[in-house]
């Protein structure tokens, strides 16, 4: 089956329910959205969104008792087109799904005081069968959080080296040398500061009390405690439970190499 170009032809009277996306159907048989689209900024789609509803139609959408046993949970639109997932992008208009080669469109209304989010769910039903998309509802539950990490490098040399996580603690003051408080395994093992403001990895580097990782706009502090004669360094773990939830972060402590 030769490819054919649809284009998809839902146009309401928002602007944004008019962005058009381009699709195609394949030799399987699988339709797929072009999902190339430059990035457009919306900052009113920077956030947590919820889901709390399943509707055939954006207008049948009535707030009440959110719906439970939804597939989709929540989606987490990150500053810059990114996501959480690293499949999924997005646009003023629209997220990308680089598996399925899908672009679900998606519009914010204001209903109640509350922003929603009305997206276009491009299941197997799309994909597969061809048929137009249902729709998620899903409110905004929280805002993305973004330290100012244009902070200018100000030299440490106490910090310069290799330090290996020891515990996970909720704060500096509940850290015992003698006796760890987080039973599991550490996710991170360790860190090494590199002269001149350098991280181990490149994706992270550092001042002088703060290590900055520009991707995630998150400038975490640290602190270097002696403690029995130890050098200890508490750093400032800034998850997405920080980011995304709004939570104070916990700290790993490490221990000089």
């Amino acid at each position: 089956m030769k490819k054919t170009l649809i284009a998809l032809a839902l146009l309401a009277a928002s602007p944004l329910w008019a962005l058009e996306i381009k699709s195609s159907i394949g030799k399987d048989g699988r339709q797929t959205d072009d999902i190339n689209l430059p990035f457009v900024d919306d900052k009113a789609a920077v956030g947590v969104w919820t889901s709390v509803a399943f509707v055939s139609k954006p207008e049948e959408f009535k707030p009440g008792k959110p719906e439970t046993d939804l597939v989709l949970k929540e989606l987490v639109l990150m500053p810059g087109g990114k996501c959480p997932n690293g499949w999924l992008t997005w646009t003023k208009g629209a997220v990308m799904h680089a598996g399925d080669r899908t672009a679900a469109r998606y519009e914010i209304k204001k209903i109640a005081g509350a922003e929603y989010m009305f997206f276009e769910w491009k299941s197997g039903d799309y994909t597969i069968r061809h048929k137009p998309p249902q729709y998620y509802v899903l409110k905004k539950t929280s805002s993305i959080r973004q330290d100012k990490t244009d902070l200018p490098f100000k030299d440490d040399p106490r910090v310069v080296g290799e330090w290996v996580s020891v515990d996970f603690v909720e704060t500096p003051d509940r850290f015992d040398p003698a006796a760890r408080a987080w039973s599991g395994d550490l996710y991170l093992k360790g860190m090494t500061f590199l002269p001149g403001g350098k991280g181990g990895k490149d994706w992270w580097h550092w001042t002088r009390g703060a290590v900055i990782v520009p991707a995630d706009h998150t400038a975490s502090a640290y602190e270097i405690k002696k403690i029995g004669g130890t050098e200890y360094l508490f750093f400032e773990w800034k998850s997405g439970d920080y980011i995304m939830r709004g939570m104070k972060p916990f700290y790993y402590v490490l221990k000089r190499k």
